[in-house]
């Protein structure tokens, strides 16, 4: 991070390859490493596409609104295009026991499931938020694979579904505590005086003041684990619904990651982090890394040395480059 700052992000490249490396070859399936193998010079003239684009995206935003919005409509529009040709690039130098994985560049189906969905999204109220879900892991999946043994999905959008409409009840629930929790606690302060009934009898003024003091305290300190129960459940949920349904050839992933586990790992290390001023971020980086490739199980049907290297052609790195710098998630 020193570096990427005192070069003005030209190192970004050369650290992206260095914390890749050191990652994967920390990650061992059946003793053996992976390894990342991606060349920084390429990555950086990747880089220095996507830092131009950006620079154009800023210089138009500020010289006219129009210039901007066509900006935006063009890189909605060439987006599919930049998360096929990342996850090419990835896969490409991604290895394992020398076979190295690989991705199908299906454009049609990325513009459908990266592009077209997500505008359907508002016409359909969110209900189609499941589906286009299922249909985006679906297409990292099924488009991989390890050397020439492609990767297949078992999962269905019912699947998906299920996982969200859990969600949704867990958050409601969690909003109903949360009310009735502000309630109860505004009648202790206003001496039997419901918070949410006050335009019913007359209440002084300071003890509704006081009354919203607890109410405004109480929302700072519950929406926090509230939020972060929600999101880590569906995070939670959809890693091991994906890694479970995801197999290679005749082989199969077992994901077994807990909520409550993950929920005290990020505390735990935010409250780290905090206290030692930043300098525990690595530690906790690697701390939730090797709980989550611990839970993370491969169950070979076959020896490894059965999957057999396959011959793939070059893939540039502007894709990988200008999905980061835009911020584009293109993880499993």
């Amino acid at each position: 991070m020193l570096l990427k700052i005192v070069t003005f992000g030209l190192y970004s490249a050369w650290a992206k390859v260095r914390k890749r490396r050191y990652f994967f070859g920390n990650t061992l399936l059946d003793n053996s490493p992976f390894d990342y193998l991606a060349d920084p010079l390429a990555l950086f003239k990747g880089w220095l596409i996507g830092a131009g684009l950006f620079i154009l995206y800023m210089l138009g935003t500020k010289a006219s609104p129009s210039l901007s919005f066509i900006f935006v409509l063009l890189f909605f529009i060439v987006t599919p295009w930049l998360i096929v040709r990342s996850r090419m690039f990835n896969h490409r130098n991604t290895e394992h026991r020398g076979v190295r994985f690989s991705f199908r560049p299906n454009y049609r189906e990325a513009y459908l499931v990266f592009a077209v969905l997500p505008v359907l999204m508002p016409v359909t109220l969110g209900l189609l938020l499941p589906y286009m879900v299922y249909r985006q892991k679906n297409f990292f999946v099924v488009n991989s694979s390890y050397g020439q043994t492609p990767c297949t999905f078992a999962a269905t959008a019912e699947d998906f579904y299920k996982i969200f409409i859990k969600g949704l009840g867990i958050f409601i629930l969690i909003l109903i505590v949360f009310f009735v929790g502000v309630s109860f606690l505004s009648m202790l302060f206003l001496g039997g005086a419901s918070l949410f009934s006050l335009s019913a009898q007359p209440v002084n003024p300071a003890s509704l003041q006081k009354s919203v003091g607890l109410a405004v305290g109480l929302l700072v300190l519950l929406i926090l684990p509230l939020y972060l129960t929600f999101a880590v459940y569906l995070e939670t949920a959809l890693a091991n619904l994906t890694w479970n349904s995801t197999g290679i050839g005749a082989s199969r992933f077992n994901c077994t990651l807990s909520v409550p586990a993950i929920i005290w790992i990020r505390l735990s290390s935010a409250f780290v982090i905090l206290v030692s001023l930043g300098l525990m971020i690595p530690w906790a980086a690697i701390r939730m890394v090797h709980y989550r490739f611990g839970q993370l199980e491969f169950r070979a049907t076959d020896d490894l040395e059965s999957f057999l290297a396959a011959s793939q052609e070059e893939v540039g790195s502007a894709g990988e480059e200008i999905g980061d710098i835009f911020g584009i998630d293109v993880a499993l």
